[in-house]
């Protein structure tokens, strides 16, 4: 007691006075801090909360004793309202009252009276909730590293009356950690600046804090969850279609899902502060997911639209029928289903057969065509003026060679009467095969119409009619291939002028044969129009299937792939805030 009131009594002390015998010298401040807890990371209003303790030390050379006249007291422990203590403020401090943040203590006074100096060592600890503005920079949320500072200096003092020193390395003796980030680094750096306000400079103490967020909360509550649901959402999209009904709830689902991404996005923009510099990682994570349900919602009303175009009994295009009944089928693992299998068999219209016959009809098409608009013109220019020795004549097999009528083959010429039988019977050989390829063209030209409707039932036919063509025919289908071989040509024959009236036409037949083969005829066209139906609407199903598979396999491809790839962005993120950080260590 008797201590205290003589270091203070009002004649030697004044707590109102910097603690100096020579006032043109600084004094020295010194600061030590301990980071006890990190308390808040608000980051929508960008500030962190942290608990510190407060160490700062000092000489005041006001305060002396002698301890051999007052017991050997060599320290004393003193109230910091009767002491003088620098104005240390935080400059960055988001509250403005130092008392809100900071907790005043009693100082302890050391005597330097052994140390033959005057004065005491003051030591003056306290501890502090210090809430500081701290810009986050969310570019890798949920894998950023945050880097805040506290500056510390004095308010009204420049260098040439407090200097302030720092121990560089924050005491993390009591540090109890936090549960969503890791402090990496805490040191202060000592800085000098002038201000526009004052010629000499200023000592700043900056306190650098680097923090990293732990990902494993947000990793497995928004990002995996998300990831999931896409996953499910696509798998409900790209089901096969039901044959019963169009499975129009699977545009409801995409729609569900939409509004589930939305309300899980805007939980993830509440914790992230509103920036327009740049687009957060988790941002793009979930506008990438939205994007994809999107498109596979839009995609799935195309399928269903594509299963819906079996009603119309068109067959898909050959090209596609190839491209996915052959190669993606087969690729996506795929089998053809057994009903859809018997039809090609029994139609005989398998697409790889169907592509064969379609290959060579066009080839022929455009051999028939080159072979008719040749002979066209020369055949109608010979047998109107009667002059035989104009029409071409090749010797090579399955050429064209204008005949005479197979019923009036003792009405050639003079000139053809010098030839001899075994040239004139080649020749009519010849001029019958040739006579009937003409009338099969024309045949062909008569049926175009009906093969678009039915291209598998009439191709077979055609084919059929071929094979027929090349074979021995009776001499009254000659007569009337010949007859319809010039009547498409546009010439009157010999014979046609020889008969009176209809009598040039050939005989229709008749009778109960007659009717019975058109009844017959009949049920079978209604046969195969049954079976056309069903296969074109087992192929739009089956097409649906398929791009149901397809696109199942490349959506789920890329919700994974975006998923790891936004997590691997992260960590090598993370990496980088490493490798910056050796290097300025």
């Amino acid at each position: 007691m008797r201590l205290t009131k003589d270091i203070l009594a009002p004649g030697r002390y004044d707590v109102r006075v910097r603690p100096v015998n020579n006032h043109s010298k600084p004094l020295k401040i010194y600061i030590s801090m301990s980071l006890y807890q990190i308390i808040d990371v608000n980051e929508p209003a960008q500030n962190i909360k942290m608990n510190v303790w407060m160490i700062q030390k000092w000489k005041d050379e006001m305060l002396h004793w002698d301890p051999r006249d007052y017991d050997m007291i060599n320290s004393t422990i003193l109230p910091h309202e009767v002491l003088w203590i620098p104005d240390t403020y935080l400059y960055n401090s988001v509250v403005m009252n130092a008392e809100e943040t900071e907790r005043y203590m009693n100082i302890r006074a050391d005597s330097l009276f052994w140390e033959r100096e005057r004065g005491s060592n003051m030591s003056f600890l306290y501890p502090a909730i210090y809430t500081v503005t701290c810009r986050l920079n969310i570019r890798y949320f949920p894998y950023d590293q945050q880097n805040c500072t506290l500056t510390i200096s004095s308010w009204t003092n420049s260098k040439s009356a407090l200097d302030y020193y720092a121990d560089p390395e924050v005491n993390f003796a009591s540090f109890i950690s936090n549960e969503e980030w890791d402090v990496m680094s805490f040191r202060i750096f000592r800085h000098e600046y002038k201000y526009a306000c004052c010629p000499e400079p200023w000592v700043i103490l900056e306190a650098s804090i680097v923090i990293r967020r732990k990902p494993l909360y947000y990793v497995i509550n928004l990002i995996l969850p998300t990831s999931i649901i896409t996953l499910v959402a696509i798998t409900g999209f790209f089901t096969p279609a039901s044959t019963a009904d169009d499975r129009t709830e699977k545009i409801n689902l995409g729609i569900t899902t939409l509004l589930a991404m939305s309300i899980l996005m805007l939980m993830v923009s509440d914790q992230m502060p509103t920036t327009s510099e740049f687009v957060p990682l988790i941002a793009w994570f979930y506008l990438s997911i939205i994007v994809i349900i999107s498109i596979g919602t839009f995609l799935t009303s195309v399928i269903l639209s594509i299963q819906g175009r079996r009603q119309y009994g068109q067959l898909p295009s050959l090209w596609i029928r190839h491209l996915f009944f052959v190669k993606l089928a087969k690729f996506l693992l795929l089998a053809v289903p057994p009903p859809l299998l018997t039809l090609w068999e029994e139609m005989n219209d398998h697409p790889l057969t169907a592509r064969r016959r379609a290959s060579i009809e066009r080839f022929e098409k455009i051999e028939n065509r080159r072979l008719s608009r040749s002979l066209r013109s020369s055949l109608k220019q010979s047998i109107r003026e009667g002059d035989r020795s104009k029409v071409p004549s090749f010797a090579v097999e399955g050429s064209f060679v204008v005949p005479p009528s197979p019923n009036n083959l003792n009405g050639i010429d003079h000139q053809h009467q010098k030839v001899s039988p075994i040239n004139s019977t080649n020749a009519i050989g010849r001029a019958k095969k040739n006579w009937l390829r003409v009338s099969s063209i024309i045949s062909r030209k008569s049926d175009q119409s009906d093969r678009i409707t039915q291209p598998s039932i009439r191709s077979q036919q055609q084919t059929d009619l071929n094979l027929n063509i090349i074979s021995s025919r009776r001499s009254s289908e000659a007569v009337t291939n010949w007859e319809n071989a010039i009547d498409g040509l546009g010439v009157v024959s010999p014979r046609q002028r020889e008969l009176p009236g209809d009598a040039s036409r050939p005989p229709t037949g008749g009778g109960n044969k007659s009717k019975k083969g058109k009844k017959r005829t009949s049920v079978a066209a209604e046969v195969n129009a049954m079976k056309v139906k069903r296969q074109c609407s087992l192929e739009w199903e089956f097409l649906a299937t398929i791009l149901d598979r397809l696109f199942l396999i490349v959506f789920a491809f890329t919700t994974v792939i975006v998923t790891f790839g936004m997590m691997v962005t992260g960590k090598v993120a993370q990496w980088q805030y490493e490798q910056a950080a050796k290097e300025i260590g």
